[in-house]
């Protein structure tokens, strides 16, 4: 999504002359659309429903969960958050690697241990 062009087109859709002046129509702050423009940070749903409101877009909720849904697929911060899971889990099984064998054989089906406490 060009978010530069969304909230340009936003801006005229609204008559205003700045962003400034767009942002209270939308609930947001001028800071906000600048980071939006920018691509510091993605809108929230709700702020794109606004802007396609102003817009004139017969089913502004409808098209803001497209949009942002085709943006999440996209995103530089969905792809951060699946390499931050890898890594978690590659963490998790260093760990358990690491782990003293009888600590890890404490934890198997068929110990003594591992029987008392799931006979219950």
């Amino acid at each position: 999504m060009d978010w530069v062009e969304f909230f340009e087109k936003t801006r005229q859709a609204a008559g205003v002359e700045s962003f400034a002046k767009l942002a209270p129509k939308l609930g947001i702050s001028d800071g906000a659309i600048s980071h939006y423009r920018t691509g510091k940070r993605v809108p929230q749903v709700w702020v794109v429903a606004e802007c396609l409101k102003i817009q004139g877009h017969p089913q502004p909720e409808k098209a803001a969960i497209q949009i942002m849904k085709s943006e999440a697929q996209t995103s530089p911060e969905r792809h951060f958050w699946k390499r931050l899971a890898a890594t978690a889990m590659a963490l998790m099984l260093a760990v358990g690697f690491a782990l003293p064998h009888d600590v890890q054989a404490m934890t198997q089906p068929g110990n003594a241990l591992h029987d008392i406490h799931y006979a219950k």
